[in-house]
């Protein structure tokens, strides 16, 4: 029977699955709806991760080894509960079979930062749903509490959408500069007014956190030259940059000696204005900081977490080093065995709730 190793990525958005035999030849493949532990708890993160493996026909138990880097596991014990929950259900194999859980950036920096034999050394950042980062130097490792504004954070997408709303309305009552993004705001809820669009985010009758979906606008009016969504750009840059200066100066480094991988939604996409604000940013922090050495993911992060698992093999003795695939050759066969998944559609697009105008 052939050992089948398990890599999956859980994010706040989206629950992405791969599945490969210990030749790195990628046989399952599929993503589905976010299973964050922060929203869902542990258990609802595995239905959805379950459901996600039988959407790809794939087995959903069993693996030989089994690596699940999940949003909202952002401490040890966190970790800890997901794993005894993974194990009870058996999605790893019992006798013999390696697991790990770990959070989702470290799927990130497994697929772009460096590795040797030990281990990966670097910083990841993430800006998607939310922001984090951890930093690996060998065994060393540091970690952010990642709770939202509570714990300082800033900068995801639900972040950037409030602040777009919070700018389309002042840009409406007068408290603030004209913007691009009142129309953005307009367009995204279908509303005459942003006035009317935040009405309806207060009462219930648009969908909780829809914001987020106004982020791509953000770095599409700030690469269109808008003051205030550059702004806004150049403040999220700013926290990817403290970021990846603390990690760096926890672990004990300049920030310039670690390589800084940089991953989820609003990063990956590399928007011009924010390319170039988040190097000014690291540069700020250490003038030395090389192009080189910022680096943006140029696989899915569960290439990462498959990678993870290609490591315990490695580092159980059951699979030599010199075998272990490359990301880019991992990411090359996804699309061509992954089903495709319907675009959901942006609030306001079809029939809108009753008192909503639409614009």
């Amino acid at each position: 029977m052939v050992s089948l190793l398990l890599g999956v990525d859980v994010g706040g958005s989206k629950t992405a699955v791969a599945v490969s035999d210990a030749s790195g030849r990628v046989l399952f493949s599929a993503r589905g709806p976010g299973g964050s532990t922060d929203v869902l708890g542990d258990a609802g993160c595995l239905d959805v991760v379950v459901g996600v493996l039988a959407r790809a026909g794939a087995p959903t138990g069993g693996y030989a080894a089994a690596a699940l880097a999940v949003a909202g596991v952002d401490q040890p014990d966190e970790e800890a509960s997901l794993t005894a929950l993974v194990r009870e259900r058996g999605l790893a194999g019992a006798a013999g079979s390696h697991l790990a859980v770990v959070n989702d950036l470290f799927a990130v920096l497994r697929s772009a930062a460096d590795h040797d034999a030990a281990g990966a050394r670097g910083v990841a950042v993430i800006a998607g749903t939310g922001t984090n980062a951890v930093g690996l130097d060998g065994g060393r490792t540091v970690r952010f509490l990642s709770l939202g504004a509570v714990s300082g954070d800033w900068g995801g997408g639900a972040d950037l959408g409030v602040a777009a709303l919070g700018a389309a309305c002042r840009a409406e009552d007068g408290r603030g500069p004209a913007t691009a993004l009142v129309a953005a705001v307009r367009e995204q809820y279908g509303t005459a007014t942003a006035t009317e669009a935040v009405l309806a985010l207060d009462r219930g009758l648009a969908p909780a956190g829809s914001e987020r979906h106004l982020a791509p606008a953000v770095l599409a009016a700030a690469d269109a030259g808008d003051p205030v969504a550059v702004g806004l750009v150049r403040r999220l840059a700013g926290e990817v940059a403290d970021f990846a200066a603390a990690s760096a100066a926890r672990l004990g480094h300049p920030l310039h000696e670690l390589p800084v991988v940089l991953g989820g939604g609003l990063l990956h996409a590399r928007t011009p204005r924010l390319v170039a604000e988040v190097r000014a940013a690291l540069l700020a922090r250490d003038p030395q900081v090389a192009d080189t050495s910022i680096r943006y993911t140029d696989v899915a992060p569960v290439v990462g977490s498959l990678l993870l698992a290609f490591d315990l093999l490695v580092a159980a003795g059951s699979l030599p080093a010199s075998a272990l695939p490359e990301p880019a050759q991992l990411a090359a066969q996804l699309e061509g065995v992954a089903p495709r998944e319907p675009r959901p559609r942006p609030w306001g697009a079809g029939p809108r709730p009753s008192g909503v105008a639409r614009g």
